[in-house]
């Protein structure tokens, strides 16, 4: 999968507004005091959060720009060249910087207030920033930086394992308002519903929240709300009608990709900086395995969510909709599981984007499905990255690295190949010849036929290799993407890394790729693989630009092998 976006130091003085402005509100500096070379910040607040102390080059801050009367504004006080044009250099860390224009310098010491809002009133995501007084007389900014970390209101508990109807978890609540706050359960599929178990918490900190009796297992969201404001933080919530250790015959096992969220957070928990995600410091490949979720989101509904959150409702919206029951775990809870409670399910459903893995984990999906089980991938780039989990930390052992004894192909039949391309490409899957005739069950009830479009390419895409793939391995339906322009957004870092040494990997954009979606009878068992980490979305939302019947095929045929593989 791509990096974040390399650090830049992009001026955007057509994007700058208002918002920013420098005043003074001291004294003009004794005659004998002469004006510094470059600015020198001074100080910095509010100090309000434990995080926020000083050390690391850093000015730690914490603000809450919703308008309430605290805690809402940045304010630094810097020494600066009266007359010098001045502008404050943002940076959201780990992303693209910007300069913000202030006024003229009108004495040597200055008060500069940022207040975190755009123009039209709405605030920046929640998140770290890193802050520079700038001397654009002189080109010349502050050494001294501030950290200020906007944050409204978080929740999260500390757990990487599903949760049971009944049960209690440690919840935390962090926000600089007074309270109450209202701590609910609301079903992925539908954020902004009424949800289940609201109970009145008095002020922010730590509490107890008994799981209410949830009608299905599945991803659940812990939602806290202030006014206007809310929070979210996800929970895998067993099925309650399923006993976890001991399913009735034909249960599928649905795991959810904790390890792959945890790469991806946009949190800055320790304050360096960078965003936790490795992807930011690849030569220390270390996340934290707990801690709050952090987007770059002003989406109300999306604050709080993991990575991904629309095909996780996709997701979960097509089981619903075929109410089809199945024992929903985490990732991390399969690694913990034993192989004899692995056994005595049918079938295990990936269904979302499984890119970073366990090594132990894979080697008992591996006995599972050569004895007999079946594994169905809805999604792409699975099983790519080997993690170990240590303590409260994850971290990457490798990525892009295959060998003939384990690689993405060895295990899911399919193995990444290419994503990010721009959107003016929109590569079609075809049926291969043979695919209805030799899969009769994954086609009925649809008149489609081999040469038949069979969806879309969307988002990160697998293709089969003849070395890495099972013996046997069918290619259902292929595509290709061409050869094409990466942008600064879409630019794959070319590099591999076995722990922290990189090695060099050609990026896929260089030339064209031939992906596919895959099938496979290996060992005992079965595998089925889509390959693509778009297709739910694809299949649910109109807005992916296919017609109605095709979608309707396409979700006939995902049903049609979900049935197969439970049998």
């Amino acid at each position: 999968m791509r990096c974040p976006t390399a650090l830049l130091f992009v001026p955007a003085a057509s994007a700058v507004t208002a918002l920013w402005c420098a005043a003074p509100v001291l004294a003009a500096s004794p005659p004998q005091q002469q004006p510094p070379r470059r600015p020198i910040v001074g100080a910095a607040g509010p100090v309000v959060d434990a995080s926020d102390r000083e050390g690391d080059g850093f000015r730690r801050v914490t603000f809450s720009p919703d308008g309430d009367g605290r805690d809402d504004l940045v304010t630094i006080r810097a020494r600066v060249t009266p007359g010098d044009e001045l502008a404050l250099l943002v940076r959201p860390v780990s992303r693209r910087s910007a300069y913000l224009p202030l006024p003229s310098a009108t004495s040597t010491l200055t008060t500069v207030v940022w207040n975190g809002l755009r123009k039209d009133g709405s605030r920046y995501p929640d998140g770290s920033y890193i802050l520079h007084v700038c001397d654009t007389t002189k080109r010349l900014c502050s050494s001294g930086r501030v950290l200020a970390h906007l944050r409204v209101i978080t929740v999260f508990a500390r757990r990487a394992t599903g949760v049971s109807a009944g049960g209690s978890v440690r919840v935390d609540i962090a926000s600089d308002r007074l309270g109450p706050f209202t701590l609910d359960l609301v079903p992925a599929v539908d954020a902004a519903g009424a949800g289940l178990g609201a109970v009145e918490v008095a002020q922010p900190g730590w509490v107890d929240y008994r799981i209410p009796n949830v009608p299905h297992g599945g991803l659940w969201l812990l939602r806290v709300r202030s006014g206007t404001e809310l929070g979210h933080f996800p929970l895998v919530v067993h099925e309650p009608e399923l006993p976890l250790a001991d399913p009735p015959r034909h249960t599928a096992l649905v795991v959810y990709p904790w390890l792959t969220w945890r790469a991806y957070n946009m949190f800055d928990e320790n304050r360096d900086g960078q965003v936790d995600s490795w992807y930011a410091h690849p030569t220390d490949p270390v996340v934290p395995l707990y801690g709050p979720f952090e987007p770059a989101t002003t989406v109300p509904l999306l604050e709080g969510r993991e990575p991904n959150p629309g095909s996780q409702a996709a997701f979960a919206g097509w089981l619903l909709d075929h109410k089809l029951t199945a024992q929903h775990v985490t990732d991390v809870e399969l690694g913990r599981m034993s192989a004899s409670v692995l056994a005595k399910y049918a079938l295990v459903v990936f269904e979302g984007h499984t890119e970073y893995y366990e090594r132990s984990t894979y080697d008992k999906l591996l006995r599972y499905r050569n004895d007999g089980g079946r594994l169905y991938f809805l999604q792409g780039n699975s099983f790519y990255g080997v993690a170990r989990i240590s303590g409260s930390n994850v971290t990457r052992l490798s990525y892009r690295y295959r060998t003939p004894a384990r690689s993405d192909f060895g295990l899911a039949v399919t193995g990444f190949r290419v994503c990010c391309w721009p959107k003016t490409i929109r590569p079609v899957y075809r049926l291969a010849p043979g695919a209805v005739e030799t899969l009769p069950w994954a086609f009925a009830g649809t008149n489609l036929r081999d040469g038949d479009s069979l969806g879309i390419a969307a988002g990160e895409v697998d293709t089969v290799d003849p070395k890495l793939s099972p013996p046997g391995t069918l290619t259902v339906a292929t595509a290709t993407v061409p050869a094409f322009t990466p942008t600064s957004l879409t630019r794959e870092t070319p590099e591999a890394y076995i722990g922290t040494t990189p090695y060099p990997f050609e990026p896929a954009w260089k030339r064209p790729r031939r992906i596919a979606i895959a099938y496979a009878t290996t060992g005992k068992g079965e595998v089925f693989s889509w390959g693509n980490t778009g297709f739910l979305e694809t299949v649910r939302l109109a807005a992916s630009g296919l017609q109605a019947a095709e979608r309707a095929a396409l979700d006939r045929v995902a049903l049609n092998i979900w049935l197969h593989l439970a049998r």
